[in-house]
């Protein structure tokens, strides 16, 4: 304790002396070219005396470590100082991903959801760089995308470093690098055996985790290999067990009230007058009540009592705040030289993961089919519930809403299996050409199996109900497992597959005076395929909008596949060199062109300056062109059932103004009631799925910024970068308001034929029946912000004689000016709104700064780190559920995390222990706003303080 006390004292006294500000950024450990290397421009000389690398977001080959790509690195030191045993949690907490990144916290709801691709509960962690969603941010390995892009299934022991870009790179690497690239690089050259054990588990005693990674390699004089396996393991953590999230929260009028679903297990049992009087109910306009059980078995009239508002159910607490989850993960890396001019590799790994997430039993009610007869033994009022009158009954159509908790909570089991080879050759054409070539083949498949235990099924419940299962009695543990005989399992079963071959060379064109022209110039083709299939008995009915089981558990099976082909080139020109006022200056100009099978051709450039006025300042700038096109979900998904509110704007319109407005108020009668906000149904699907057709998201992506390494102080380095993305035509699911104002401002709105009415001959003419909302191209996105970056390695110093050892201090800062969304563009009425500083349902976090600072401390054998995370404040949106548009301020949070090492070489073994979240500091609320939790887990800290263990034995 006493070594941890004056290390910890020692890291936070050279984080205030030499860190100012809030913010992260890591130091390699390995030994890295000398500034005067790093800013020398390339030449076919000193390219033989350096070794020359591909960096991330450029095709050219470098020896230059700084270049017009803003790349923030982290480090194998940073990614175990941290002690996380999987890189979604390590990745997630950098200043430029925010918005709604997916984490394994999330898990609430996982039958039914809108995506297959995106299945809550199954473990994965994701990342939005820029707050541009996930779809926009690009996951590679070696330079290769994931088709699968969880972070998680990458083994942290596969992995030498991780390049972030937070620009648009879609000239390097094609679509879906709008807000940039995480670049997974690989291990080489990995010699021996180490094997390492963790362990960890929060203040609460729960949230425990542990695993073990096994890494062995061999490197001879023409071989490489290593290989891996990995396994870890997650407890699940249940709402109840942190006080933010045990009730669910709502914030009503200025006051925040806890409450809950009013599908209750003793029943919410709608009654005549004539009989809802003896329990002295107050009798509503429609001359009913409501009541519930509230003793005995529920044979009797007795037996029951008024339904009060109070009479809530807490479904918040059967939530998962962290999911249940076991990963195993094996990896292989490996090369042959042929020759002196030929070598192979092959780079492989395999995830297995299986997780779960799980909800409250289900509410079911007539509302869902169920009826329950008057003449049902179960049944002592002597009437019948069921959702609408029954011919020849006129004691009929009264309501009855239950929670099943007879048949359990519903859990969503996942196991996914995903695996990738990136296999290939790579040589030159002679020892004395400056010329490269790579060809590859990538595959990578993954399948997910997921199973919605509980799901309640109408007619096997309704058979149990007629059979004497009394369901207004679901305390006595018989009923309940009668009750469990009306429940079923459904099976969605979801696949998808990449192929891909590509061919790479690069070299020197000529000589110009300021040094060498360099090119980088590729083919690439890809084949990618998905495919979803969902339980018979689970299909939904687009006539009826249900299917057997509960509505919320409907899916639809989807597939699809389509293929690109890519032709790129690059070049860097230097301009410039040892001038008065340009050190150096380079030119970089790149093109890309892909041909989709879905969408057809789209060309996209770059531009980029470099310009180094003297040795140790580098001035940098990027103007490219990005585009994203339609990824298998938005193009073949299913429908999907979404039952949002709509503002009908066909409510109570004279002749004249429904003449106007015909076809969007298709058989809506004159000067219509009609019930606005009304619930509706509708249809979320891929575009292809109603007929429709998309093209590519464009836009641009600018970045300017200066990177400075003085001579005059030695291991100081700082950046400075403005950047702003634009995107047109972005594709998003529309909602049904947009929808209907769409049509009803334009009778010639292609989405007129996404609304179906009742016709004249129903019960209700007008009332809109069913919505369809695809995916579409319609919006506009911009962003921009500032972003700063600082790492310092602080001279060796001696207080008194004492040697206190060598720090190294890093600050990482993004800054978002604005964050502007016009959803509907051209539309009356449509105006840009700015989400810079704001969370919101659609866009989640925007907080306008986010930062962190890591100080780290080594002396012998000792190591140790304390890092801090910062988000700023911000604004929840529309949180007030009763007052429609009041914000309310959700506070700035900082995380403290320390990590202490020690080495004991005489066994070959290093002890790690941390403390993540050091101040135990609780989420802000953002209360019901979109959220089963009552805080934005896509951001903050779930768990609390969090106490963890590693040790790692090397052979």
């Amino acid at each position: 304790m006493n070594h941890l006390s004056l290390a910890v004292r020692l890291a936070l006294t050279a984080g205030i002396l030499g860190v100012a500000g809030v913010a992260q950024a890591q130091t390699p450990q390995t030994d890295t070219p000398s500034s005067t290397d790093q800013n020398t421009p390339p030449s076919k000389s000193n390219a033989k005396n350096l070794q020359s690398v591909t960096v991330t977001g450029s095709l050219i080959r470098r020896v230059d470590v700084e270049t017009a790509s803003p790349v923030v690195t982290l480090d194998r030191a940073a990614l175990s100082n941290s002690g996380k045993p999987v890189l979604g949690d390590v990745l997630q907490a950098m200043p430029s991903i925010s918005g709604n990144a997916t984490n394994p916290s999330n898990n609430s709801n996982g039958g039914g959801v809108a995506s297959p691709l995106l299945e809550a509960g199954d473990g994965a962690s994701r990342v939005s760089l820029r707050g541009l969603g996930i779809n926009r941010t690009l996951v590679l390995v070696n330079g290769q995308r994931m088709s699968n892009p969880d972070l998680n299934l990458i083994p942290t022991e596969m992995i030498d470093r991780v390049d972030v870009l937070a620009e648009g790179a879609s000239t390097v690497y094609g679509s879906d690098a709008i807000g940039g690239v995480v670049n997974f690089i690989l291990r080489k050259d990995f010699q021996g055996a180490q094997i390492s054990l963790n362990d960890g588990i929060s203040s609460h005693g729960d949230a425990q985790r542990h695993g073990f990674n096994l890494t062995a390699g061999a490197t001879g004089d023409k071989f490489s290999i290593t290989a891996g396996l990995d396994y870890n393991k997650y407890d699940a953590v249940l709402g109840k067990r942190r006080s933010f999230s045990k009730q669910q929260l709502y914030l009503s009028s200025g006051s925040v009230v806890a409450a809950g679903s009013s599908s209750i297990p003793t029943g919410r049992i709608q009654l005549p007058a004539s009989i809802a009087s003896q329990y002295g109910c107050t009798i509503n306009s429609s001359g009913t009540a409501n009541v519930t059980l509230a003793q005995g078995n529920g044979s009797a009239l007795g037996d029951y009592r008024c339904r009060l508002g109070s009479d809530t159910y807490n479904y918040a607490a059967l939530n998962y705040i962290q999911t249940a989850q076991k990963r195993t993960n094996g990896f292989v890396l490996g090369s042959y030289d042929f020759t002196d001019n030929l070598t192979g590799f092959v780079d492989a790994f395999y995830n297995h993961t299986v997780s779960s997430g799980q909800d409250a039993p289900s509410p079911v009610g007539t509302g869902d089919g169920l009826i329950i007869s008057s003449s049902n033994p179960i049944n002592p009022f002597g009437v019948t519930f069921s959702q609408n009158p029954v011919a020849g009954d006129p004691n009929s159509g009264y309501n009855f809403q239950t929670r099943l908790t007879g048949a359990g909570t519903r859990v969503h089991s996942y196991t996914t299996d995903t695996s990738q080879v990136n296999a290939g050759l790579r040589g030159n054409f002679g020892q004395d050409s400056s010329w490269i070539w790579d060809a590859s083949i990538n595959y990578s498949h993954t399948k997910r199996d997921q199973r919605d235990t509980n799901e309640v099924d109408i007619p096997a419940l309704q058979a149990a109900v007629d059979g004497g299962a009394n369901i207004f009695n679901q305390a006595d543990p018989a009923v309940g497992a009668k009750l469990k005989e009306g429940v079923k399992t459904p099976v969605y079963l979801f696949t998808q597959s990449t192929k891909q071959a590509q061919f790479e060379t690069s070299g020197e064109l000529w000589n110009l005076p300021a040094g060498a022209m360099q090119v980088s110039a590729g083919v690439l083709y890809r084949k990618q395929s998905m495919n979803y299939t969902v339980s018979s008995f689970a299909v939904l009915d687009p006539v009826t909008t249900t299917c057997q089981i509960l509505q919320e558990a409907c899916g639809s099976p989807g597939s699809g596949n389509f293929d690109v082909k890519e032709v790129y080139a690059e070049t860097l020109i230097p301009l410039l060199s040892d001038q008065p006022w340009a050190h150096s200056l380079n030119l970089d100009i790149g093109i890309r062109s892909s041909n989709y099978s879905t969408t057809g051709t789209t060309t996209n450039g770059k531009i980029a300056i470099e310009w180094r006025p003297t040795a140790d300042l580098l001035f940098r700038g990027t103007i490219s062109q990005v585009f994203r096109a339609p990824n298998l979900d938005e193009l073949y998904d299913g429908r999907t059932l979404v039952q949002p509110n709509l503002n009908d704007p066909c409510v109570g319109r004279s002749a004249t103004e429904l003449a106007a407005h015909a076809a969007a108020c298709q058989y809506v009668p004159v000067n219509w009631a009609g019930n606005s906000p009304a619930q509706v149904n509708t249809f979320y699907s891929g575009a292809t799925t109603v007929g429709a057709t998309l093209k590519p998201e464009k836009g641009k992506s600018v970045d300017i910024g200066l990177v400075y390494d003085p001579d005059w102080l030695p291991g100081l380095s700082t950046s400075l970068d403005f950047w702003h993305i634009y995107l047109s035509n972005t594709l998003t699911a529309i909602q049904a308001d947009t929808v209907v104002s769409s049509c009803y401002n334009s009778s010639s709105s292609p989405y007129c034929s996404f609304i179906q009415r009742e016709n004249a001959s129903s019960r209700q003419p007008g009332q809109v029946f069913l919505i369809n909302t695809p995916v579409v191209n319609l919006g506009n996105t911009s962003t921009s912000g500032v972003d700063y970056t600082l790492r310092y390695k602080i001279p060796h110093f001696d207080v008194g004689g004492f040697d206190p050892g060598n720090f190294r201090a890093g600050l990482s800062t993004s800054y978002t000016s604005t964050y502007k969304n016009n959803a509907t563009p051209g539309e009356p009425g449509a105006k840009t709104i700015n989400y810079a500083g704001t969370y919101s349902q659609q866009f989640g976090n925007i907080s306008r700064l986010r930062g962190t600072v890591t100080v780290n401390w080594e002396k012998g054998n000792w190591n140790a780190q304390w890092q801090s995370r910062y988000v700023n404040s911000l604004t929840a949106l529309n949180a007030d559920a009763a007052i429609p548009g009041v914000n309310i301020p959700m506070a700035s949070v900082v995380y403290h995390s320390i990590q202490l090492g020690y080495a004991v070489p005489s066994i070959h073994t290093r002890f790690d222990i941390g403390v993540d979240n050091l101040s135990n500091k609780l989420p802000p609320l953002i209360y019901q706003n979109g959220s089963n939790y009552n805080v934005d887990t896509a951001t903050y800290d779930v768990l609390g303080r969090y106490y963890w263990a590693r040790a790692t034995i090397k052979f």
